[in-house]
């Protein structure tokens, strides 16, 4: 009787874990299904974004690379807040493609497939399937997000940060060639850093994957960060711009980090702008407890950065989430590949209506774009009355003096250029609260784009 008990529990257990097999075996299938709808989805919005303008910050970016192209010095002749790689960048764009939206759309397309293609080799060991729904629920969220979210700053250090990731876990997966995955994760992290100075924290990835570093790893790192920093600052010094540099970010970068800061709730509100993640968010977030093999470890790590990324800059602007979202991508593709079938088709139903809710938004969008008709109007103008490479001042965001200015080949008159960074901290060491909102009308009126 106890041989028979025993054995109809053993034949029970069997059973049960004969169903779970198949449940796990089933769910390569289950997420292939749903990857179908998310690429019409994905393929959708990236038919619609191939007529993208050249608008906000990068706008800004390209007046800036084409006044470097001028032979104006970085950090000298014209005063900005942002790191040197991100100008080299742009600089490289005008260089060999121009002003036009064309080349700066082709660049972010670029940056896309890159981006993709690096989420899937990192998460690739999960398998295809979940490899696939990870790049397209990331490239669709960027998509999503519209022109002005092209080419940002934190969506190239999110893409150097995946790169970081999977050199990170190759590093503990392969000790043969741990070396040049560690200097290659140095690299990374000091190129984003050469970004946004935030990513510098990209340089603790290698701890989490490997664990135990020895010496000669930290040395690898170490040597990978120094290469890159060589090759940036090299540059910037040949310039004669390292001074400036230096003088930048010692009293213009800090007093731009004081404005417009938020609280953390303000900031994680930002979150909202990926959506579509909240799927994905929702495996990482049930999958936790899976086992930590070191590609895992490198994800977790990376999603760490990716929030302390966003509430170290205080902003809370939607851009500032791409390491995190990109984080949660990998992070939640993975651990949905290992999830029960009822949680995982949950999460998968949860990642396609977010998808086609924000994608109905998009549909019904219309994007007017004010500042590209007043960048026509302000380029005939400067074309009509200047020859090309008249000295023009122009105090302007995002409102198309610059694109006009750089289309036009005009050079910026003093190095004062951006109202955000430099006349506030200004107006509020010198004015009361109360007047500062005055002061800044009358200084946006005078600097405000025309022929001077």
């Amino acid at each position: 009787m106890q041989y028979d008990l025993f054995g109809s529990f053993q034949a029970l257990q069997d059973k049960g874990g004969a169903r779970e097999r198949a449940a796990f075996s089933s769910r390569p299938t289950l997420i292939s299904t749903f990857n179908l709808p998310i690429a019409v989805i994905t393929a959708w919005l990236l038919w619609c974004s191939l007529q993208w303008p050249l608008i906000g910050d990068a706008a800004i970016f390209h007046f800036i690379a084409s006044q470097f192209l001028l032979g104006a010095v970085p950090y000298r002749d014209i005063l900005d807040v942002n790191m040197p790689l991100i100008y080299g960048i742009h600089a490289a764009i005008v260089y060999f493609g121009g002003m036009g939206d064309g080349a700066w759309r082709a660049f972010d397309l670029g940056a896309a497939a890159f981006m993709s293609l690096s989420i899937l080799i990192l998460v690739r060991p999960a398998g295809l399937g979940a490899a696939i729904l990870a790049a397209l629920v990331m490239l669709a969220a960027h998509l999503l997000l519209g022109p002005l979210a092209a080419g940002q700053r934190d969506y190239l250090v999110a893409i150097l940060a995946v790169i970081a990731a999977w050199v990170s876990a190759l590093a503990a997966e392969d000790k043969e060639r741990r070396w040049i995955c560690l200097l290659a994760a140095g690299a990374c992290a000091m190129l984003a850093a050469c970004i946004k100075p935030t990513a510098l924290a990209l340089l603790f990835v290698p701890a989490a994957a490997v664990r135990s570093l020895r010496w000669r790893d930290t040395v690898s790192i170490a040597g990978g960060a120094a290469g890159a920093a060589i090759l940036v600052f090299g540059a910037l010094a040949a310039l004669g711009a390292m001074g400036p540099f230096i003088t930048m970010i010692r009293e213009l970068l800090p007093r731009y980090a004081l404005l417009d800061q938020k609280s953390i709730v303000e900031i994680l509100k930002a979150c909202v702008n990926f959506a579509p993640l909240a799927g994905i968010a929702a495996a990482a977030l049930l999958g936790i407890a899976q086992s930590k093999v070191p590609r895992m470890r490198a994800m977790i790590a990376l999603a760490a950065f990716g929030l302390f990324h966003l509430l170290a800059q205080r902003k809370g602007y939607y851009y500032h989430v791409y390491p995190l979202a990109i984080a949660v991508a990998c992070w939640g593709a993975w651990s949905l590949a290992n999830l029960p079938r009822r949680r995982a088709l949950a999460c998968l139903i949860i990642v396609v209506c977010a998808l086609a809710w924000r994608g109905l938004q998009t549909a019904n969008r219309v994007d007017e774009h004010p500042e590209l008709r007043a960048a026509a109007t302000m380029q005939a103008a400067l074309a009509s009355y200047l020859p090309r490479g008249a000295r023009v001042q122009a105090l302007d965001s995002d409102r198309g003096a610059f694109l006009a200015m750089a289309r036009t080949g005009m050079r910026q008159a003093t190095p004062h250029i951006q109202w955000f960074s430099l006349i506030v901290a200004d107006a509020v060491d010198v004015f009361p609260e109360r007047e500062v909102g005055l002061f800044l009308k009358l200084r946006i009126w005078i600097g405000r784009p025309s022929i001077l």
